[in-house]
């Protein structure tokens, strides 16, 4: 059993002074020439106080199995602390907390780097991944953003943002319909979600479903009247709808809200034309020629407002300077303006040729073939011109009635040209 103080009656003063060996401090007979406890030779024997600890004698206790245990543990706790500081400050959430900092300063790019850390040291954080999606969508990176704000989703289904997210991101890429899909989920759960309701009514509106578009819009603007956006897509629905005096009103009111006035001038101007107010429809395409004059499309709008006024030469001096250029999606239209343009200036050669070009892109038509038969007979050609004007009648099976946009004018129906004297040539 080993040495302590105390053992031999620490509370004697008298009894606490006993023989020791040298080497080991530990008490030995007055008599002994070898100590019983370390085995070395007893060349003198010391007294020792017990009431005191030598060196030597605390060196030993601290160095029992005991006490090294509990210094080791001591040891293992402190650096245990010092880890988690350490491991907290590489964790996913000190990145996220240094991400939201740069957000609340604008840093937006910095953010999302700091947000990308977060999900690869947090990869099952759905938080992480949901904010580094935002991130993304600031910075028009709505591929990324639609796949993070997925992936938020496929570890907490129910994330509201994440949701909207999703939508707005596929929003932006164009698939309507699954911008639909996630946009609905966001409103049966928040039937107030203005935005989600704006973002519902554009896809409809950009998949031609007026109808849908206009209820979603219409609650848009239920919520917040004074939304530019929502007010200039809900007179586009409108003047589709052939509401053309509520659109008017609409693009009026969204343009005093901010909304772009080359934009309203544009779609106002479509809406005046579609009205048959061609004055006011000629004064916003100018506009909006004026503020942009690259856009084809608004060019061509002109050229056609132009030729309805009976202002040949200009309308064709619009299209001259976008024929090199014309929009895939406006090609046809521009083919036709342009035919009929050539024959009101005489041209009846090159209105034959264009309307061939428009008969073969469009076979069967009715009004293809009522434009070549005009064309025929203001040629003097009256035996073709028969030909054409007989072709459309079957083609209408017997309605005789063009579509409201046909550029011939009202005596000019297929009936009228089988019925008229043709002029020889």
């Amino acid at each position: 059993m080993d040495f302590q103080p105390g053992d031999f009656g620490e509370n004697n003063p008298e009894d606490s002074i006993v023989n020791a060996c040298p080497h080991c401090s530990k008490p030995v007979d007055k008599s002994a020439t070898v100590c019983p406890h370390c085995h070395l030779p007893l060349d003198e024997i010391i007294q020792v106080d017990l009431s005191r600890e030598l060196p030597n004698q605390r060196l030993h206790r601290l160095l029992q199995p005991r006490n090294i245990l509990i210094a080791v543990l001591t040891v293992a706790v402190a650096l245990g602390l010092y880890g988690f500081f350490v491991v907290q400050q590489l964790s996913g959430d000190y990145y996220t907390a240094n991400g939201d900092s740069l957000i609340a300063n604008g840093d937006i790019a910095s953010a999302a780097e700091y947000y990308r850390q977060a999900v690869q040291l947090s990869p099952q954080d759905p938080e992480a991944y949901e904010r580094l999606g935002w991130s993304e969508y600031q910075l028009a990176q709505d591929a990324d953003a639609f796949k993070h704000f997925e992936t938020a989703l496929s570890l907490s289904s129910n994330r509201i943002l994440s949701i909207y997210g999703a939508g707005v991101a596929a929003y932006r890429l164009r698939d309507y319909e699954k911008s639909i899909s996630y946009l609905s989920r966001v409103v049966e759960v928040e039937p107030r979600h203005v935005e989600a309701y704006e973002y519902l009514g554009l896809a409809e509106y950009h998949l031609e479903r007026y109808e849908i578009a206009y209820e979603h819009l219409n609650r848009a603007w239920i919520y917040n009247p004074r939304n530019p956006t929502v007010t200039y897509y809900l007179a586009r629905v409108q003047a589709q709808g052939g509401e053309t005096s509520l659109a008017i009103q609409n693009f009026n009111e969204a343009e005093k809200l901010g909304f772009d006035s080359g934009i309203i001038a544009y779609a106002r101007g479509l809406t005046y034309l579609q009205a048959g107010e061609h004055e006011s429809a000629l004064i916003d395409l100018q506009k909006a020629l004026l503020a942009y004059p690259t856009r084809k499309e608004v060019t061509l709008s002109l050229a056609k407002v132009l030729y309805l006024l009976k202002d040949y030469d200009a309308a064709q001096s619009q299209l001259a300077g976008i024929q090199a250029d014309v929009p895939p999606d406006f090609q046809l239209e521009y083919l036709v303006l342009s035919g009929w343009v050539a024959l009101r200036q005489g041209n009846t050669d090159t209105a034959r040729d264009i309307f061939n070009r428009w008969l073969n892109l469009a076979p069967n038509n009715a009004q293809a073939l009522n434009a070549l038969g005009w064309a025929a007979y203001y040629a003097g050609d009256c035996q073709t011109a028969s030909f054409y004007f007989e072709s459309a009648a079957q083609s209408l099976q017997g309605e005789w009635v063009l579509s409201p946009d046909s550029l011939s004018s009202a005596q000019e129906t297929p009936k009228d040209g089988l019925a008229a004297q043709c002029p020889a040539e």
